[in-house]
């Protein structure tokens, strides 16, 4: 019972910290897109990179110990990353680990995944993250394809440097994807691989060369993670108390100089990346570590300052959600208009590099006039 407690108070205060960011911060900001969509773009990320603090602080509360190794992350690169997806809560603990990795290690990072669709739908997180451009695709290629290319060119149109992570597994090492990997892998006559997945290589090889074609790719990141201990497969663990002890990141900076540009020889690329992979995760379950090196503790009056706040705005929303009527309507309305957004379009990403267009035109105009 403490486990199950232990566990649904994290996720309860995890989930009510994003409520809370989209309710008090979030949805005011939306009439600034209106006037300046890049400025709504750049407050939008800086409240994500601010929660982000909470999360990392949160697992420090909770006893998870976070040990980054290897190269550190410029928060100013137009960058590419791809990590193994060993579990489907893996991205929980990456972002403890951006906290560390980044020089310098403050809010300044503009993290964004490349995420199945149905996750945009999830009522909070998805449409936090649908405002704050996370890349969200179908696995039908037609349309992923014009979905990350018109991403892809807002973000270059407003210069923002972004680090943009993909897990080229395209879903977390289970018992069933280890069988479709070890399938294919007869198939094509490649080797077999017992802490990863063989990567699809297209939605990786496309971001890489749209940004390879337009100048504006600085770094590919390997980002390795591993669990010494134990290894929380879901959601549900976290609900049930099941932490890791620890999770352990190494990356590997690849400059963009070093990047192939050919597609097919860009996909042997990543598979020799993922064989590597391979043999660096064998070596970590046996010695428990990927390096001797591990980089020291993270300033914590950052996470200190964030959890204190984060707090706060969780019980003050979880109270107004209680006891006011004008607080139940303006969630209630926002609901309701996020909801309408999920069913009837793309997402709210879409709606915004749309309106960043008209706007921009609109300006040009005014100033011609």
């Amino acid at each position: 019972m403490g486990g199950f407690l232990r566990g649904t108070l994290y996720c309860a205060l995890w989930y009510g910290s994003i409520v809370a960011g989209f309710l008090f911060i979030a949805c005011p900001l939306l009439p600034l897109l209106l006037f300046s969509p890049p400025r709504f773009r750049k407050c939008g990320e800086l409240l994500f990179s601010c929660w982000e603090l909470y999360s990392t602080a949160l697992l420090d509360v909770f006893g998870v110990k976070i040990y980054v190794s290897g190269d550190h992350i410029s928060p100013h690169e137009s960058a590419v990353l791809v990590m193994n997806h060993r579990t489907r809560v893996d991205w929980n603990f990456l972002w403890a680990a951006m906290y560390q990795a980044c020089m310098p290690n403050v809010a300044c990072h503009k993290l964004k995944f490349v995420l199945k669709d149905p996750i945009r739908h999830i009522p909070g997180p998805g449409w936090i993250m649908q405002m704050n451009g996370f890349l969200y695709i179908t696995r039908r290629w037609e349309e992923d394809q014009g979905r990350l290319s018109r991403t892809l060119d807002y973000l270059i149109t407003l210069d923002s440097r972004s680090q943009l992570l993909i897990f080229p597994e395209g879903t977390d090492l289970t018992k069933s994807s280890k069988e479709r990997s070890d399938k294919y892998a007869v198939q094509q006559s490649l080797q077999r691989y017992d802490y990863t997945l063989h990567p699809k290589t297209t939605g990786f090889t496309y971001l890489v060369q749209h940004l390879q074609h337009a100048s504006y790719l600085d770094a590919v990141y390997d980002l390795t993670i591993g669990y010494p201990d134990y290894i929380p497969q879901s959601e549900l663990d976290l609900i049930k108390g099941k932490f890791p002890g620890e999770v352990h990141f190494h990356i590997k900076r690849i400059s963009s100089a070093d990047i192939p540009m050919h597609d097919s020889t860009l996909r042997r690329w990543l598979e020799n990346r993922w064989s590597d992979k391979e043999g660096i995760l064998k070596q970590f379950y046996e010695r428990k570590a990927f390096s001797a090196e591990i980089w020291p503790t993270p300033k914590m009056l950052p996470l200190r300052a964030a959890f204190g706040f984060w707090s706060i705005l969780t019980g003050l929303a979880a109270l107004l959600l209680i006891v006011s009527p004008i607080f139940q309507l303006w969630t209630l309305i926002h609901a309701v208009f996020f909801i309408g957004l999920s069913i009837f379009s793309t997402g709210f990403s879409q709606i915004e590099m749309g309106w960043y267009w008209r706007w921009k035109s609109f300006t040009f105009r005014a100033k011609r006039s």
